[in-house]
């Protein structure tokens, strides 16, 4: 059991890991023990439940970076990748991607139907995790994998932005209670890091060949050496019954 633990890629320690640290922040949403601590600080951010500056400038980044806006995000880069690589591996990809948080996070809604600050629950559900977190993360980092098999670390950057951006928005306009981010930020990780397991994603070897494909490669001296003589044989022939 040790032996095949320690066998594990680092992106299925990942997924391991969030996904026990969101059953766990799940088991105590459910039980209310985090409620105490959700009711402290959605105070503080959002004190005496006033619209002020702070909301003014945070609130619009809920609809700039919806659920429906995040999700053309994603179709367009899987598209690209479609279109630049000659294959359907992105758009696979993409789908399970979208398909699998969609499925998980409804789920967990549904099952828990947390009310959110104001005391409002959803008819598609509760407000544990927040959906518009994972649309967000889940999108923007499905957009950076499906463009990049072979992501570098500066290239999360603009996906940890756009989820800080929302998270800010969400908490300090008092939609969600934080430990409903911190649930969608988990299962963003636990879904992102699980599909990225999956054979799915183009191999960056093979990516480079599809769209670089490799020159002719020139004769080599073996098969040169081999065809002189008979292309010289035929050059003394033809030089002969010119001759006579």
């Amino acid at each position: 059991m040790r032996t095949a633990l320690g066998r594990l890629p680092g992106p299925a320690w990942l997924a391991l890991g969030c996904a026990v640290s969101f059953v766990a922040l799940g088991l105590l949403v459910a039980t209310g023990t985090t409620h105490a601590l959700d009711v402290a600080t959605t105070a503080r951010l959002r004190p005496g439940d006033a619209w002020g500056g702070a909301q003014v400038s945070a609130s619009p980044w809920m609809g700039r970076l919806s659920p429906a806006h995040m999700a053309l995000v994603l179709a367009s880069a899987t598209a690209t990748a479609c279109a630049w690589r000659r294959t359907w591996r992105p758009a696979l990809f993409a789908v399970a991607l979208a398909s699998s948080a969609a499925a998980l996070t409804a789920a967990v809604k549904v099952a828990l139907s947390r009310p959110d600050p104001h005391g409002w629950v959803a008819p598609s559900g509760g407000a544990f995790p927040s959906g518009h977190v994972v649309a967000v993360l889940v999108c923007c980092a499905g957009s950076v994998m499906v463009l990049s098999p072979r992501v570098r670390w500066w290239q999360w950057a603009p996906v940890v932005a756009a989820g800080a951006l929302m998270a800010r928005a969400l908490l300090v306009s008092a939609a969600h209670w934080p430990t409903d981010v911190a649930g969608g930020v988990l299962l963003s990780l636990v879904v992102l890091s699980g599909v990225g397991l999956l054979p799915l994603r183009d191999n960056p070897e093979r990516v480079r060949r599809t769209v670089a494909p490799d020159q002719p490669t020139r004769s080599s001296p073996a098969s040169t050496s081999g065809t002189a003589p008979e292309s010289r044989k035929r050059t003394r022939r033809g030089a002969t019954t010119s001759a006579s």
